[in-house]
């Protein structure tokens, strides 16, 4: 099978890249060229991935930028899920909201342009806050793929809709020379499984969510069946970084499941540790403790509602607790929450009674792992990371 080039482009979120490491694995042990182009801040994380990674832009902190564009997103109007909704946010965007956006998630866009003219790449990927990738394929008449994280509507029908409004998207392309006309992506891979995606778009390419939360030991006790139920606790770094000490945290929701007859782990950020102090006596606290090697034989994950973390412990079958803590985990843990995989419990809502409660019936009413269980199914039964590999080098060789 001939080797092609293939460029990922990925943007300042860890996690998002981290989304994609399954498939650049897949592409790469296929035999074909990888790159990764990114900031330099995010180098670490795609070396350790075991990929080669480029330099391109300079630094862009897009957890400060979330901070400053929060309370935009926080309006008492519903987030735009059409296009006419979407252009009425835009003509009332006073603070800024798309505009930061728009820059923040271009700052590569230029370097990464001129590296896929050296480099040549028969075919491009990024994420959706990676834009130059989209562009780069136009600028060189290649493949682009975007790659996404979690429900987007950008996998759907009405993605086309949303990009012709979106303020500042077109003028990336046709400051480079090119204009594509509706999609420019010519393909769109989810890992989302049926029951947690929007209707899929026809170009959309299911790919079977493959685990990485990075690199790191298993601990010894692993080895062992738990004794009692396992209550696995994780915060999210990007969230913690984004919104600090917020009406719940990592110490509150120990504070509510302290005596629960269940083992309970928790895995954190450094900062994180450092918040817990002592913890309860028979919590076991990691730091930086990859969740994939945590969840096998889990019976129940508590987190804020990053949608990766969510898909993670829905391909090992676990159900879940969700505490969303940004618009976009809200609307999210409503996806979670409607596959009967999930219960979500607002912020506002989350006292140490109603945590314990609510985590209580989670882990005693059987239809949560039964949902858990066929959502997992559905996981696995998605092409996987090589066969999608091989779909897209097929398309790369055929050209556009």
């Amino acid at each position: 099978m001939t080797g092609v080039r293939v460029l990922f482009a990925a943007s300042g979120w860890p996690t998002h890249y981290m989304a994609m490491v399954p498939l650049a694995w897949a592409l790469r042990t296929a035999g074909h060229d990888v790159r990764v182009a990114a900031q330099p801040s995010m180098h670490p994380v795609i070396v350790r991935s075991g990929m080669p990674a480029v330099g391109v832009g300079p630094d862009v902190d897009f957890a400060a930028v979330r901070r400053r564009t929060l309370p935009h997103e926080r309006r008492d109007t519903d987030r735009p899920e059409t296009a006419e909704e979407l252009r009425a946010a835009a003509e009332r965007d006073d603070g800024g909201l798309f505009r930061a956006w728009n820059e923040a998630t271009t700052a590569a866009l230029d370097d990464t342009v001129a590296f896929a003219r050296a480099f040549r790449p028969d075919l491009i990927i990024g994420d959706t806050m990676a834009p130059a990738a989209l562009v780069a394929a136009h600028v060189l008449g290649v493949v682009g793929v975007r790659h996404l994280w979690g429900p987007d509507i950008l996998g759907s029908p009405n993605g086309e809709k949303i990009l012709d409004v979106l303020p500042g998207y077109w003028e990336q392309f046709e400051r480079h020379g090119v204009r594509p006309f509706g999609d420019p992506a010519h393909r769109t891979v989810s890992p989302c499984p049926p029951s947690l995606r929007m209707p899929a778009a026809p170009s959309l390419l299911p790919l079977r969510w493959v685990p990485y939360n990075g690199t790191g030991h298993v601990p010894d006790w692993l080895s062992e069946p738990p004794a009692r139920p396992r209550v696995c606790i994780t915060w999210g770094t990007s969230t913690t970084d984004v919104v600090g000490r917020t009406e719940v945290s990592v110490p509150d929701v120990l504070d509510a499941l302290h005596g629960l007859d269940a083992d309970i782990v928790v895995t954190v950020t450094a900062a994180e540790r450092k918040a817990i102090g002592t913890p309860p006596r028979g919590v076991r606290v990691l730091e930086n403790a990859p969740l994939h090697l945590l969840l096998p034989g889990t019976s129940l994950l508590v987190h804020q509602g990053g949608f990766m973390t969510a898909l993670t412990a829905a391909y090992h079958g676990v159900p879940q607790l969700v505490v969303p803590l940004l618009p976009n985990q809200e609307s999210d843990a409503e996806v979670l929450e409607q596959s009967g995989v999930a219960r979500r419990l607002p912020a506002k809502e989350a006292d140490a009674p109603r945590l314990r409660e609510v985590a209580e019936a989670v882990l005693n009413v059987p239809s949560y792992a039964e949902a858990a269980e066929r959502v997992r199914d559905e996981i696995l039964a998605q092409p996987a990371p090589q066969e999608v590999a091989g779909t897209l080098r097929d398309l790369a060789v055929a050209g556009v």
